[in-house]
């Protein structure tokens, strides 16, 4: 076994810290062939997970417990363990191999097929010090369905190759992951994933580093609630999230490499009320145009509390009539995908100091609310065709201008509006909205030379 621990001299460094991932004992360079494989997802697909899946030790219908010991399986399409009809596993101190091939990347996707430990049909399994390896495109961990659940403690994962997450739910299956380091370095390999038509992730006081593209801290299909998680994805954003999906972060560091700090957004037909918590975080985005906060083709609510974005790009927050590409690897145009809308994002700011613009494309707005001893300095405006912005400010919060900015909403409980730094720097308010009448449609001076001017 290989201990975890945050506060080791080797591996990625975050806020000054170095933080220890399985990379620094298993290289990546020795799997380097394995992480090159493209995924190919035009394989047939079944609809519903089968009742038998191949596995090299199964445990079915009773409760057992097994400690240290060694399970491993070279054979393709195989689990190693699979975990099934009402049965509960106890590991502990266990080693666990996996290698063989998936030939059908969306069953071991949707179905867990080649996971090393695969959890089905309303069954449990405690793993507790296990050390596991998986290469050749496999899960580390995987459940599937309600009444399905895994509990994952004090543990050490590496992945290599396609479709390698490190914990995996599906079919409204239920992860519980604590103290966990996990490495992957294949192709759209997230740390810690959710997938259709739920997986329900509960993560705290562990480390993620992937380096694949399109490979997440977090894949949220269901829910993602994570606590003390620190994270690097080098080639993908902290957050994928598709539908009407839920994430709550709060004391987590994260570092993203590719997209932005989370790429959220409809897959299909835009969705409203998905939901983006982040509580007392970070997220650094590491790209010269990567926003903290990427937004398309979706509808939702985001609540940012004693939280930082710290962003190469100058670039907090992005709205557009976009979405994903298949291989996440770009955002994806009206080309693309036709069935597209604009992105309708709801800010709401508390306790925390940002610095960079809101920027919105094609028809896509952005409501932002600052409140409880909030700052903001940075501006608005529009990167492609009409954007439509609100900005509300409560009287203890305050907004330094960066540039001239155009608001249909502009809403301060400060009337006097002295609570606004503009540098220079004028705001445009639509006199004809309901919200903006305490202005009377006049021209308002401004600390530091600019003004709040009728549109």
């Amino acid at each position: 076994m290989f201990p975890f621990s945050v506060l080791a001299l080797a591996g990625f460094t975050l806020a000054k810290v170095s933080v220890s991932d399985p990379s620094d004992i298993i290289s990546p360079l020795l799997w380097t062939a394995d992480n090159a494989i493209i995924p190919d997802y035009n394989v047939p697909f079944i609809s519903v997970q089968p009742e038998n899946l191949p596995a090299a030790y199964e445990f079915e219908g009773n409760s057992t417990s097994i400690t240290h010991t060694t399970f491993s399986t070279t054979l393709n399409n195989t689990s190693v363990i699979l975990v099934a009809n009402k049965a509960e596993l106890d590991l502990s101190f266990v080693n666990i191999e996996k290698s063989g091939y998936a030939s059908n990347l969306l069953w071991s996707s949707f179905y867990g097929f080649n996971a090393a430990v695969n959890v089905a049909n309303a069954s449990k399994a405690h793993l507790d010090n296990v050390n596991i390896t998986v290469h050749n495109g496999a899960a580390n961990v995987y459940v599937y369905g309600t009444d399905s659940i895994v509990y994952v403690d004090n543990s050490w994962l590496y992945s290599s190759g396609p479709v390698s997450h490190g914990v995996y739910a599906s079919g409204n299956g239920t992860a519980y992951v604590s103290n966990v380091q996990h490495f992957s370095g294949g192709k759209r390999s997230s740390s810690f994933s959710g997938d259709s038509p739920a997986g329900y992730i509960h993560v705290s006081d562990s480390v993620a580093h992937t380096t694949g593209i399109g490979s997440a801290t977090f894949y949220a299909l269901g829910e993602i609630h994570a606590s003390n998680v620190v994270a690097l994805s080098e080639n993908g954003p902290t957050l994928f999230m598709d539908g009407i999906q839920k994430a709550y972060l709060t004391n987590c560091e994260t570092t993203a490499g590719l997209l932005g700090g989370v790429a959220i957004f409809s897959s299909q037909v835009r969705t409203s009320g998905a939901i983006l918590s982040l509580k007392s975080s970070k997220i650094t985005t590491l790209g010269a145009d990567m926003p903290g906060l990427w937004f398309g083709n979706t509808i939702i609510d985001v609540s940012l509390y004693d939280t930082e974005l710290v962003t190469a790009s100058g670039i907090l927050v992005v709205a557009n009539y976009s979405q994903i590409t298949q291989d996440f690897d770009y955002y994806a145009s009206y080309l693309d995908n036709s069935n597209l809308l604009p992105a309708e994002v709801s800010v709401k700011v508390e306790e925390s100091t940002l610095v960079g613009d809101l920027v919105a494309y094609n028809s896509s707005s952005i409501s932002w609310s600052l409140s409880s001893h909030s700052s903001w300095t940075g501006a608005e405006y529009s990167g492609f065709g009409q954007a439509y912005f609100d900005v509300m400010l409560d009287r203890t919060s305050s907004w330094t201008l960066t540039k001239t900015t155009s608001l249909q909403n502009f809403t301060d409980e400060d009337k006097t509006l002295s609570n606004i730094k503009s540098q220079g720097f004028d705001i445009y308010y639509n006199a004809s909205a309901v919200g903006n009448k305490y202005l009377g449609s006049k021209t308002i001076a401004l600390a530091g030379g600019g003004k709040a001017i009728p549109s």
